[in-house]
């Protein structure tokens, strides 16, 4: 799927670094009242048109603080509000590492991102890009990290799409774009291309 091809409310987006809990992902100790919460305000939220400055900039909180959580290894506030029963398929190079294609259920999704953080020492996600599609939201970030046995470098590019509204049934699916080794600092300068490959 190229990227040119969405049509939809585009908006650059990034996570901050060391992160910590936002005062409203307190609310988060109480689930059935996030659960509650969250479902009304996407009620609310998606009764606006996808242009909608407001509505631009809940997703984009939302899905900050979500990564951002990810990214300090709070899993229980970066799916807090993720349907108890909700689907999260992942893509093939993933399961040729040994993941399970789909996970059903916010525990199961829990303990494969714990799974995935144990085997990569230093993984972190790098938010570039939400769109909006109105049905469904489109976050395109990379992931970086190093092997935790190895110690080698890697990052991927990756697509997450949410076919669902927060506290809904269905979930979301992850699709890696390529996956490449690191570079060294000035692979990309004239002298180095001809010796490194792309």
């Amino acid at each position: 799927m190229s990227r040119e091809n969405w049509e939809g409310v585009r908006q650059l987006i990034a996570v901050k670094d060391h992160a910590r809990r936002r005062p409203e992902q307190q609310l988060l100790r109480f689930p059935g009242a996030a659960a509650f919460l969250a479902r009304a305000g996407w009620r609310l939220v998606s009764l606006l048109s996808p242009r909608s400055r407001l509505r631009q900039a809940i997703l984009s909180r939302y899905v900050q603080q979500g990564f951002e959580a990810t990214n300090r290894r709070d899993f229980k506030t970066a799916f807090g509000l993720y349907h108890p029963q909700v689907e999260s398929s992942l893509p093939a190079q993933l399961v040729a590492l040994g993941f399970d294609p789909v996970y059903r259920g916010r525990e199961a999704r829990i303990d494969a991102q714990r799974r995935w953080v144990a085997e990569w020492s230093d993984l972190r996600f790098e938010l570039e890009e939400l769109v909006d599609l109105g049905d469904r939201v489109v976050v395109v970030s990379r992931m970086k990290g190093s092997g935790l046995n190895s110690g080698a470098a890697g990052e991927m590019d990756c697509v997450f799409i949410y076919t669902s509204p927060p506290g809904a049934r269905s979930g979301n699916r992850f699709s890696s774009i390529a996956a490449r080794p690191s570079k060294p600092w000035g692979c990309g300068s004239r002298r180095c291309r001809g010796r490194t490959s792309r």
